[in-house]
């Protein structure tokens, strides 16, 4: 309780009050006056100054070390900043050939061996799944557990054409209304192959009616005979000859001319396709905007189509006659009055049934060009035997991907682009490849820097001794030679392979390995190296037959290949400059142009050859000049400027990839027109 004497500071308080009723300030004032009031008390108190002064000394701290930070990145000696030429792994050239070797020799050819015996039994075991899925979950599982940056398994659904057993596709040839013959393709009691129900079947539907016409094989030389002649294109059924240029190509060109249908066959005297070759074609022609007929019919039905042209044909040039010297014939005028001309009627029809594919890839990314890649690949067999080349060719696929994955982690390797390891479905029909290409359409020839086929091809030839081949474009045969001189060969390992075949000259017209994929990769702009075996003919009784080597030697095979496998793989995502060597691409141009020159001169064609001459002569320079500038060091001092030249090599040896639809070579495509000059000159 208060005390008189506490309130008597406080002039309200006290016990005598003022009594001026003007007195307003005996409510605040004292009565000891102004000397005895209080200190006022401070505007910021000491602890919100300390707060204040410690959170500017820990701004300055920060920026201080971040100041060092950025100065001392930016103390270097005579490298430019975003310098491209520097390695993230810090090897330099003699630690990253000792990687490469290491790469190499730690493969082995018994273990790809062993691989391929283990594949074969995971196809043949008895379980509830598909061989292939099998197949598909082991191979998934051996890239898994070798800890690749990434592993995936892609599925997709596809559309396979067969014929259709309830609505039979029917061919019919007539003169004067008679039907001469009638072929009906589909059912279960077709005898022939390809006519069995299910069977893969080269056909687009549709109907189709006009007057048969003979065109060889349907090229543009071939064309252009028939087009000088009195026999008219326009709405006919043109029968072509299978060979010398694509299904594909041989349709393209029919449908420019407008033509009603088309009929195709296989010569006994060419070069017969396979089974799995048709089914790729039957596969692919489904995805094209082709709207004219087309159906396969078989040689000896194909014979009784031409003799119906005999009788009042027009004779075709002596070079379409047959093996056995018998003319050929174009075919009848439909306005010859006195020979009836011969009229085909097609009614193709084709049902479609649905399949998966399933495609099994692991990548290892480039530390500096993560976007740029060497593709692997290898076609997946979906046999229930198993034992094939494909399974050899997977075993050669997880090998590699082995060698590339222990050799990461155990010296610390970082390639400057990345190397992906696939296993495509679909078997040889090469439906998983075409898949993805489509479903990557605009990424895929962009990153890939070049695709490596892993289906080994052999060659029978008249050679003594085996010789071993890589196949690409000219861009890369000195890198090709380089490898080759590194690895040992398989029989004597005191010689390297280059050394082993002196004596045997790789001859660059002639192309090798898997031509479905060649062209597949080919639409892409995508360069294709392919490798393989030209062994000697063993005859047993009347076969012939390839072995690649005793089976002391058998496995040192292997490994050779997938050595240089490795080495051009290597070469390509670990060299600062992709060894494209442009210049060796013109000389090929040269050389090339060069022959056809000597051939057109020989004819005595209608072309300058002078003028051809010089422009050859020309391009060669330009080309090895240009070699030359991308070469140098000039722009080694400009950040990404080995990228930018990486870029042009790319994008030149793209151009100069022959794609698919047009199926001519870049060269033919240039010397066509003078090719047809020639023609005209003395035919």
């Amino acid at each position: 309780m208060a005390t008189p004497k506490s309130m008597k500071s406080f002039r309200s308080w006290s016990s005598v009050d003022s009594v001026d009723p003007n007195d307003v300030r005996r409510l605040c004032d004292t009565e000891a006056g102004p000397s005895a009031r209080k200190p006022a008390g401070r505007c910021v108190s000491t602890w919100t100054f300390s707060l204040v002064v410690l959170i500017i000394s820990v701004f300055l701290l920060v920026g201080l070390f971040v100041g060092y930070y950025i100065h001392d990145g930016q103390i270097y000696t005579d490298k430019t900043p975003c310098d491209y030429t520097l390695r993230t792994d810090g090897f330099d050239a003699d630690q990253l050939e000792m990687v490469h070797e290491n790469v190499m020799y730690l493969m082995s050819g018994r273990r790809i061996t062993d691989t391929a015996g283990k594949m074969t039994s995971v196809i043949t075991q008895k379980s509830g799944e598909s061989s292939d899925k099998r197949m598909v979950t082991y191979i998934h599982e051996t890239l898994k557990n070798l800890r690749l940056d990434k592993v995936e398994t892609v599925q997709y659904t596809v559309e396979v054409p067969s014929l259709d057993a309830d609505n039979p596709s029917e061919i019919t040839l007539s003169k004067s209304g008679d039907e001469v013959l009638v072929l009906k393709y589909g059912g279960k009691n077709s005898t022939e192959p390809l006519k069995k129900e299910g069977a893969p079947i080269v056909a687009i539907p549709g109907r189709a009616r006009g007057h048969l016409v003979y065109g060889f094989y349907g090229r543009r030389q071939d064309i252009y005979h028939i087009k000088k002649s009195i026999i008219s294109l326009r709405n006919c059924v043109l029968l072509l000859r299978l060979g010398e240029i694509s299904i594909r190509e041989k349709i393209r060109l029919a449908s420019l001319e407008s033509v009603s249908g088309i009929l195709l066959y296989q010569d006994p005297s060419d070069s017969a396709m396979s089974l799995h070759e048709l089914e790729t074609v039957a596969y692919e022609l489904k995805d094209e905007n082709f709207h004219v007929p087309v159906h396969l019919v078989t040689s000896s039905e194909s014979n009784r189509m031409l003799r119906e042209l005999r009788d009042g044909g027009v004779i075709a040039p002596d070079e379409w006659a047959s093996e056995t010297g018998e003319r050929s014939y174009l075919g009848i005028n439909p306005n010859n009055a006195t020979f009836p001309a011969a009229v085909v009627e097609m009614k193709v029809n084709v049902i479609y049934t649905q399949e998966t594919i399933s495609n099994v890839m692991g990548t290892i990314y480039g530390d500096m060009e993560s976007d740029r890649f060497v593709v692997i690949g290898a076609v997946r067999d979906e046999s229930v035997a198993g034992g094939s080349d494909l399974d050899l060719g997977t075993a050669h696929l997880l090998e590699m991907a082995q060698a590339f994955a222990n050799i990461k982690f155990a010296e610390k390797w970082g390639p400057r682009r990345g190397v992906r390891f696939c296993s495509w479905g679909g078997g040889k029909s090469m439906k998983g490849l075409s898949e993805y290409i489509k479903a990557n359409k605009y990424v895929f020839g962009e990153q890939t820097i070049a695709y490596i086929d892993l289906d080994l091809y052999i060659e029978r030839s008249s050679t003594e001794k085996t010789v071993f081949e890589v196949a690409s474009s000219p861009a890369l045969h000195k890198l090709i030679q380089q490898v080759l001189h590194q690895v040992p060969h398989p029989e004597d390992k005191q010689f390297t392979i280059a050394d082993w075949q002196y004596d045997q000259p790789v001859n660059p017209f002639v192309s090798h390995g898997n031509q479905m994929i060649r062209n597949t990769l080919h639409s892409q702009g995508t360069v294709v190296i392919s490798v393989g075996y030209s062994v000697q003919q063993i005859k047993d009784g009347e076969e012939t037959s390839a072995v690649l080597h005793d089976s002391e030697h058998h496995d040192q095979y292997h490994l050779a290949a997938s050595r240089v496998i490795s080495l051009l793989a290597l070469q390509l995502m670990d060299d600062q400059q992709l060894p494209l060597n442009l210049g060796n691409y013109t000389k090929f141009i040269h050389d090339v142009f060069a022959r056809s020159l000597v051939d057109l001169s020989n004819a005595q064609a209608n072309v300058d050859i002078e003028m051809l001459s010089n422009s050859i002569d020309n391009l060669s320079r330009i080309g090895k000049a240009f070699q030359d500038f991308v070469s140098s060091d000039v722009n080694k001092g400009i950040p990404l400027g080995i990228r930018r030249m990486n870029d042009i090599k790319m994008g030149v040896d793209k151009i100069l990839t022959s794609p698919p639809e047009l199926r001519y070579t870049p060269l033919e495509c240039l010397m066509q027109p003078y090719l047809l000059k020639s023609i005209e000159g003395f035919v």
